[in-house]
């Protein structure tokens, strides 16, 4: 059976964000055409994008020492784990603090699971998301594609 340890943790973190984040990307390319999603991202893809930012701020504040009992105290609540990178040295301008509230909302209300709105009453575009997407994998220091599958 496959085990994550405390000193690998961060690196997995990072790999699966990566990996939340580009299964993101193919279901969206793949049915993001679909009727009724031109006005927001579908809800799997939404799903994997929050998780994907989730794992991305997980790692940050993995690596800059925060002990992993405080990491997980902020459980699913994507603001929190911003709040605590920003306290932790990320630029608070990085990333759009209103599509981080939007899909936290989403993941902390398991809203996500249903198409619900946001109870801020709104619901993100997938190109915002994948912006936010983005900045979290490049503040953890995510591998990228050429990194996974480099030649050996």
């Amino acid at each position: 059976m496959f085990s994550v340890d405390k000193e690998s943790r961060s690196n997995f973190y990072k790999y699966l964000a990566k990996l939340n984040f580009e299964a993101a990307k193919a279901a969206d390319k793949e049915i993001g055409t679909w009727p009724g999603y031109g006005l927001a991202a579908p809800p799997p893809v939404m799903t994997l994008c929050a998780h994907s930012i989730e794992l991305s701020l997980k790692a940050y504040l993995l690596d800059r020492g925060v002990e992993e009992s405080e990491v997980k105290r902020h459980s699913h609540n994507l603001v929190k784990l911003w709040d605590a990178c920003v306290c932790e040295g990320a630029d608070p301008e990085m990333v759009s603090s209103e599509v981080l509230g939007i899909i936290s909302d989403l993941l902390m209300s398991n809203r996500l699971r249903y198409g619900e709105e946001s109870s801020l009453g709104q619901l993100p575009y997938f190109g915002p998301l994948s912006q936010l997407c983005e900045a979290a994998l490049n503040l953890c220091g995510a591998p990228s594609l050429a990194d996974i599958f480099q030649e050996k």
